[in-house]
């Protein structure tokens, strides 16, 4: 399903602007008119303004356009299981608060939701926005998630959440539209809302909490599967005959390359027990040779599956996102590329940039924002 024409352009206006109704034209495919007619509607609707005028190219100087910023604002929550992050974002992707808050634990769902709503309510009114111009609330939670219900079946199996829509409570809850990602997909939305990626729209974002996902977008679009869990990296298997994994299949990139993983190497390394920010964090310092052993380790069987995605996909792009990457994000972005450029199938091509995110810790709560906003400003996704 192709997406309404007033979707693309206020997208390439959000992304691209300030720009001319004519490079917006040229860029689309579509008539002066049809173009005209276009803007005027998302200038009526206060989504887009005039913004001056740019420079003279032989003829009538032409005016540009750029997104209004605060014409709309989103939610980004990330829930896990310790802890609760959110952030409120505009159409520009620029963060404008955000607070933390306790995670789901052990917590009855129904109470989990009641706790969300509240803190949302409040962020809100902290904030000053008008609750009319807020497009909703993107809520992301670690996979694999059921899309089609709003069930986050990765929570706590010892409580109803595989049976229990935490999408539809707190959208009755909050009298807002609610939507669901997977946090790996929320993070490479996020990284392309916020223009981290300079534009570019084919790359792949490599997500690292306590699992590693990965999210992947294709020309600008998200790329989720039918229930909306694809690019679950963690779950390839790169040894055959290795250790049981959790989800059923053997050698599992996840036992390996996670930070639980490496905590356990450590330890067998040095008979002392560390946690993952610490290993990584002496790993990047440089100063502690069994931490950079562990995590070159991880950063190593990490390549492998990275060129098993870059070559299915043929991407140039890859950006490593989320906590578990702390400060040893440079050294896993240094080793990867390093493998990719003398194993990636294409490489005579081009070459793969293997790039570590900005802004980690919140690229997938900015996604999650990204994500209600783009549904709200340029059309829902596709059906499933």
């Amino acid at each position: 399903m192709r997406r309404p024409t007033r979707a693309v352009v206020l997208e390439l206006i959000r992304v691209a602007g300030p720009i001319s109704r004519t490079e917006l034209a040229e860029a689309t495919a579509l008539t002066p008119a049809t173009m005209t007619t276009v803007v005027r509607d998302l200038i009526a609707d206060g989504l887009v303004v005039e913004t001056g005028v740019g420079e003279p190219t032989g003829g009538k100087r032409r005016t540009l356009l750029e997104a209004r910023p605060d014409s709309r604002y989103a939610i980004g929550i990330v829930l896990g299981f310790a802890a609760t992050s959110y952030v409120v974002v505009n159409v520009w992707g620029e963060l404008v608060a955000e607070r933390s808050g306790a995670g789901a634990d052990r917590l009855e769902p129904a109470e989990v939701v009641r706790r969300i709503a509240g803190e949302v309510d409040s962020i809100i009114a902290e904030a000053g926005i008008e609750r009319e111009i807020v497009a909703g609330v993107g809520m992301v939670v670690p996979g694999p998630i059921d899309i089609r219900s709003g069930a986050a079946v990765q929570l706590p199996s010892s409580l109803p959440w595989s049976d229990f829509s935490v999408r539809d409570a707190l959208a009755d809850a909050l009298g807002l539209p609610v939507v669901m990602e997977n946090d790996a997909t929320a993070a490479a939305a996020g990284e392309y809302w916020s223009r981290a990626t300079g534009g570019q729209g084919t790359f792949a974002t490599i997500h690292m909490g306590i699992g590693i996902g990965a999210g992947i977008m294709i020309a600008g679009e998200l790329l989720r599967g039918v229930s909306g869990n694809a690019g679950e990296i963690g779950h390839v298997s790169i040894d055959l005959d290795g250790p049981r994994c959790h989800c059923g299949n053997r050698g599992c990139l996840e036992l390996f390359a996670a930070p639980p993983a490496a905590e356990e190497r450590y330890l067998a390394l040095t008979g002392r027990r560390r946690g993952w920010l610490d290993i990584a964090e002496r790993a990047g310092a440089g100063d502690d040779a069994d931490a950079v052993a562990t995590v070159a380790r991880s950063a190593d069987a990490l390549a492998v599956a990275v060129t098993s995605l870059v070559n299915l996909l043929d991407l140039d792009l890859v950006v490593l996102t989320g906590a578990g990457f702390a400060g040893a994000a440079p050294v896993f972005a240094e080793r990867i590329g390093t493998v990719l450029a003398g194993t990636f199938f294409a490489r005579r091509s081009h070459p793969v940039r293997v790039v570590a995110s900005a802004d980690p810790d919140r690229s997938a709560a900015l996604g999650g924002a990204a994500i209600v906003l783009r549904e709200a400003l340029a059309g829902p996704r596709a059906p499933l």
